[in-house]
């Protein structure tokens, strides 16, 4: 499914291809699509970044661990709101797990100065704590994977145009400023529609660790959002599939809802759910 329009919260949630690492020569790609220049790369990356929301939304999804062998874990369920401050885009994002395990719930902020994530497990919340810890137990998801902070890290590259699964991308490689894992990250942006489809994160060697890949989009009141996507580890082939099931679009929130300090306590649904 496809429009020229879609929702920036694919461009914020939503994401294979191991050979970003790999720039051609100017003006050649794959199926000798036109490449872009320097000035027209800048463009493209700079739309995107300061693309918004046509209001706040929010959704509820499942979160499904897809073993290579063996069965599928339970769900774990879970609600995202994305909306825009003076800052920039914010999301915050919880988890309810039925298992009796406890919760999770994080915001994340990201503009030109640089992106924020406080995350709380429990009865603490940690501002900008680490980045490998998958949300759940038994999950390959991480905080960073529905935050997506490599779209605004400065270090930003143009790699190429050329197809994918289909349709022509244009690719991009960032580079992260903190000396910590993963040391660059290559996101593939939908010619046409100017949203994030695709992103692999390399180790410091540029060998593929894990990539996060948009799945489907879904239309609901005439917005289209995220559908689904996941996340594979590239080493074990283990797959994260995050499902979209409700979502309630053109709202505006609260500035509370995305406020570090209401993480100790659940923040309020908004009505009109409508199921995807």
């Amino acid at each position: 499914m496809r429009t020229p329009r879609l929702s920036l919260t694919v461009r914020w949630v939503a994401l294979l291809s191991a050979g970003l690492a790999f720039a051609l020569p100017p003006g050649v790609g794959t199926d000798d699509y036109i490449q872009l220049t320097a000035p027209q790369a800048k463009e493209v990356l700079g739309d995107f970044r300061s693309s918004r929301l046509n209001g706040d939304l929010c959704f509820k999804f499942e979160m499904i661990h897809k073993p290579r062998q063996g069965d599928s874990a339970p769900a774990v369920p879970g609600v995202l709101w994305a909306g825009w401050t003076n800052e920039g885009p914010r999301v915050r994002v919880e988890l309810r797990p039925t298992d009796g395990t406890r919760p999770l719930a994080f915001i994340a902020a990201k503009s030109a100065q640089g992106s924020r994530l406080w995350l709380r497990r429990g009865a603490t919340t940690v501002e900008n704590p680490r980045q490998d810890e998958p949300l759940a137990a038994g999950l390959l998801l991480l905080p960073s994977d529905l935050a997506l902070p490599y779209t605004h890290w400065e270090d930003t590259r143009y790699v190429k145009t050329e197809r994918s699964r289909g349709r022509p991308v244009h690719f991009f490689l960032a580079t992260n400023p903190a000396k910590v894992a993963p040391a660059s990250v290559g996101f593939a942006l939908d010619r046409t529609y100017g949203t994030l489809v695709q992103a692999t994160s390399f180790d410091g060697a540029g060998i593929a660790r894990r990539t996060l890949q948009v799945e489907e989009f879904s239309k609901v009141d005439e917005q289209w959002i995220l559908g689904s996507c996941s996340v594979r580890d590239e080493a074990t082939r283990d797959v994260d599939l995050l499902k979209v099931t409700e979502a309630a679009v053109r709202r505006r929130f609260d500035a509370a809802t995305f406020d570090p300090a209401t993480l100790d306590r659940p923040a309020p649904l908004p009505t009109g759910f409508k199921p995807l």
